[in-house]
C-alpha cells in the first residue's frame, strides 16, 4: 500500500537526509550541496513524500516565489514505482495545498530529456512560457499553471 505524508516548512534533519539520499539515488547529476542550500533559502517550503512499506518511493518539494506564485522545484519517483500514478498524485496534492494557501499560479522547470515529466505537466494543465539556459548551459523549459 502506498501512503503519503505532507511536511510544511523544513523537514527535520533525519527526514531531510533521507530525502537527499533518495534524490541522489534517482538523479545521476544530483548536486546535494545545492539541494541543501536551496532548502535553507526556501520560503514556505512544502514537501510531499510517498511511501511503500515505510520506504520513500517518491517525493515532491516546492516553495513560495511570491504571495501568488509557488515554485514546484524538485521531485521524482523510484523507477520500479513509475507509471502507477504516484507523480500525478503528488502533483494533485501539491496543487490542492497551494490553493488552500492562496497561491494563484504554480511554476516548474524541466528538461526535454525528462519527457515523462514534461508530458505529465502539459497533461495537467501547464503551459510552456519560456526557455532558459542553466549554469551548465542546458536548456530548461519553464512551465506555469493557473490554479483558479
Amino acid at each position: 500500500m502506498i501512503t503519503f505524508e505532507e511536511i510544511e516548512g523544513r523537514p527535520n534533519p533525519q527526514v531531510l537526509d533521507k530525502i537527499a539520499d533518495f534524490f541522489g539515488s534517482i538523479f545521476d547529476d544530483a548536486d546535494l550541496g545545492k539541494f541543501y542550500r536551496r532548502i535553507e533559502e526556501a520560503q514556505n517550503l512544502f514537501t510531499l513524500l510517498a511511501f511503500s512499506d515505510g520506504e520513500i518511493i517518491g517525493f515532491k518539494m516546492g516553495y513560495q516565489i511570491n504571495s501568488e506564485k509557488f515554485y514546484s522545484w524538485i521531485g521524482g519517483v523510484k523507477s520500479e514505482f513509475r507509471k502507477l500514478g504516484i507523480a500525478q498524485e503528488l502533483m494533485n496534492r501539491q496543487h490542492s495545498w497551494c490553493k488552500k494557501k492562496g497561491f494563484k499560479v504554480v511554476q516548474t522547470k524541466t528538461k526535454n530529456s525528462f519527457k515523462p515529466m514534461l508530458i505529465l505537466n502539459i497533461k495537467s494543465g501547464f503551459d510552456i512560457i519560456e526557455l532558459q539556459r542553466n549554469e551548465r548551459n542546458e536548456i530548461k523549459i519553464v512551465l506555469e499553471k493557473s490554479l483558479s
